[in-house]
């Protein structure tokens, strides 16, 4: 079983699982929003879901450019189909998404980062597999086990990369990229720091016009972030504050 585990991942690295761009975006918060409120919790949730359906159904869609979808708890990985060059279509699709979830209210972090994403169900044991039809239910008596078929260093560098720092902030691994972003504003540190409120690149509008999604502007957004902040300071922790500000300009 090992070998066929290792000769189905090389298989499928060798020809179109590898450098592929993922993001990693999750709501900032969630677990003192969920023991707060549970059903604002969920909601959060439920909008980061809706808001990704709708640009990997609209505007994303063509086989060129799809996307690959996975929820993981409170946080999404994006995975792309090829490698880019740039990192301009990862970029656009996090200030997308964080400002979209900004307008409802809630904050989020996002990460890219370079990796493989293959199809790991071969590794699976066949006793588990063999159970289940989409081989991703499997039947326990009355209960029920969730298996999730997929797994790579994409996911893992790009979770692993929104760890390096807090607050509600767009990091990018720059030294993965062959080119460098347009028409965003940046720190080019390590990791790299978008500043998602103020960069404006026009694929924006564009990506919320197709989706359905209301654009916000740099003002707008900005304006509504500080004060998520100012109303939420008192349990927001200062390091969390203090990034998020230094990142964004917000001082």
């Amino acid at each position: 079983m090992a070998d066929t585990c290792e000769n189905s991942i090389r298989a499928s690295e060798g020809l179109i699982m590898s450098d592929r761009w993922a993001i990693w975006i999750d709501i900032e918060g969630f677990s003192k929003l969920f023991k707060k409120n549970e059903t604002q919790a969920i909601l959060s949730l439920g909008e980061l879901m809706e808001a990704l359906y709708k640009i990997g159904f609209s505007v994303f869609n063509r086989q060129d450019e799809r996307l690959f979808i996975h929820q993981f708890g409170d946080g999404f990985v994006i995975v792309s189909d090829f490698a880019e060059a740039s990192p301009n279509r990862p970029i656009a699709i996090c200030i997308t998404l964080m400002r979209h979830l900004l307008s409802k209210g809630f904050v989020s972090k996002s990460s890219i980062s370079i990796g493989s994403f293959a199809d790991i169900s071969s590794c699976y044991p066949r006793s588990v597999l063999n159970a289940s039809q989409d081989r991703r239910y499997i039947k326990l008596g009355s209960g029920i086990m969730t298996i999730l078929p997929v797994m790579g260093t994409a996911l893992i560098a790009a979770h692993k990369l929104a760890d390096k720092r807090r607050g509600s902030i767009l990091l990018f691994d720059s030294a993965l990229f062959y080119d460098s972003p347009d028409q965003v504003i940046y720190d080019s540190g390590d990791p790299a720091s978008v500043d998602w409120i103020h960069s404006d690149p026009h694929i924006i509008t564009e990506i919320c016009e197709k989706a359905g999604l209301k654009y916000i502007g740099p003002d707008v957004a900005e304006s509504l972030l500080k004060d998520y902040i100012n109303t939420n300071r008192s349990y927001l922790p200062e390091e969390w504050v203090s990034s998020t500000e230094k990142a964004l300009d917000l001082r």
